[in-house]
């Protein structure tokens, strides 16, 4: 079985590690869900990332759908909150 992924859902996952990386978040793996079987291959659409600070502290990995590495910058061990 082989994967499909398009540009446009590549681009997605980049623009939102970006934003990650750019708020401290630098160890981010975007999440993809399969949308249709073509063939041989799995189509997938970009999902969410999981919010990772650090490779192995599980205490700094945050899951999914918390928007933290939107709403946060990490920054020496801490969350700090983004105004605006």
């Amino acid at each position: 079985m082989s994967y499909k992924l398009t540009g446009i859902e590549i681009r997605k996952a980049l623009k939102d590690i970006e934003q990650a990386e750019k708020n401290g978040f630098m160890f981010c793996e975007a999440i993809f869900e399969p949308s249709k079987v073509d063939g041989v291959f799995i189509e997938l659409n970009y999902h969410d990332l999981s919010e990772k600070a650090h490779p192995t502290d599980g205490n700094l990995n945050w899951g999914r759908f918390q928007g933290v590495s939107k709403n946060y910058k990490f920054k020496k061990g801490k969350l700090i909150k983004i105004r605006g």
